[in-house]
């Protein structure tokens, strides 16, 4: 019986002295893995712009009757980079400035009425009409007389009649006109004048903007990674083709690669250099930017056959310094060094 007393009590007693001895055993291994990492940080990486590239195509269709640079040249801002064939979208703007100009006659002769020559014109018409319609009267008046006593066939008479009242109405319609114009252009044709007018110059905005969509510009400055079309070649609005692409080389990046073991010691602003096996040893400052939010598979692959390559990494982007006086080609390998 006492005997197994004492060996219900040393059960226990074993069990936590193993615990005790394993978790020492492994803080002890933990403890030694961390000293024995190294004091930087190397995450692999590739040199890419700052502002990532950009494929250049026409918005509208048509026929590419130039292309004004090739693979390798440097561009500035709103330069011309390729034309279409615009012979119609000049006819077009040429049709719609036609059109504007004879608005704007229409609209300025609305807005400024009747010339005084147009004035006296009318004036002395209605006088002539009067004086014609008096003259009619006094013919009238004079056949009713003869035809009452049997001197003229009553034919005369009707004759007479008939010419009266078409010179009365004449002198009517005359006086009517010349009042017009003295009153002046209606306030609902000025309107009307003016917005044709607006309407005449929208047509020609839109033309204009068809004519410059036949420019294809650059949108900033940068140099010509590739050119991807030829002269001749049709382009359509529905499945843009890229003409060319193009870079701001003037501020490149690293797009580094932080093991997950590692995130805890990378902040922004920390300082650091990178390497590349195309420049020996030399070092170029260079500076942590932005960090990511999520962790990702590696992409970038080094030559070391001991790295691990289904390990997960967090992106950084690193900025230089200053900007290497010899140009770097976009995705160099490079390596960035990181002090813990």
């Amino acid at each position: 019986m006492k005997l197994r007393k004492s060996l219900y009590a040393a059960v226990p007693l074993a069990a936590a002295g193993w615990l005790w001895l394993g978790h020492s055993t492994q803080s002890a291994s933990a403890a030694q893995e961390l000293a024995a990492r190294p004091t930087t940080l190397v995450a692999p990486g590739r040199v890419e712009p700052t502002r990532d590239a950009v494929a250049l195509a026409f918005e509208a269709g048509g026929r590419i009757a130039a292309i004004e640079v090739d693979e390798g040249d440097t561009v500035h801002a709103g330069q011309v980079i390729a034309r279409l064939d615009d012979r119609l979208a000049r006819a077009r703007v040429a049709s719609a400035s036609a059109a504007v100009a004879g608005a704007q006659a229409s609209y300025l002769l609305a807005r400024r009425g009747p010339r005084g020559e147009d004035i006296a014109a009318a004036k002395a018409e209605v006088d002539a009409a009067s004086a014609a319609a008096e003259h009619r009267e006094l013919e009238e008046s004079r056949s009713e007389k003869l035809g009452a006593s049997g001197a003229v066939a009553s034919s005369t008479v009707d004759a007479d009649t008939a010419a009266a009242r078409v010179a009365t109405a004449n002198a009517t319609a005359a006086a009517a006109r010349y009042h017009s114009l003295v009153r002046g252009t209606r306030s609902e044709q000025i309107a009307a004048a003016a917005a044709a007018l607006d309407a005449a110059k929208a047509e020609l905005d839109g033309a204009r903007i068809a004519l410059d969509q036949t420019i294809l510009r650059a949108p900033h400055d940068g140099v010509i990674l590739r050119r991807l079309a030829e002269v001749g070649a049709l382009v359509t609005a529905v499945n843009p083709t890229s003409i060319v692409t193009m870079a701001d080389l003037a501020q490149l990046q690293i797009r580094a690669e932080i093991d997950e073991a590692d995130v805890a010691a990378i902040t922004v602003g920390k300082a650091a250099y990178a390497t590349a096996d195309a420049f020996g040893d030399r070092k170029f400052p260079v500076r942590v930017a932005q960090i990511t939010r999520e962790l990702g598979r590696k992409t970038v692959r080094d030559d070391d056959p001991r790295s691990r390559i289904d390990t997960r990494v967090l992106e950084v982007k690193v900025q230089f310094e200053t900007a290497p006086a010899t140009p770097l080609p976009l995705g160099l390998r490079m390596v960035v060094h990181i002090d813990r």
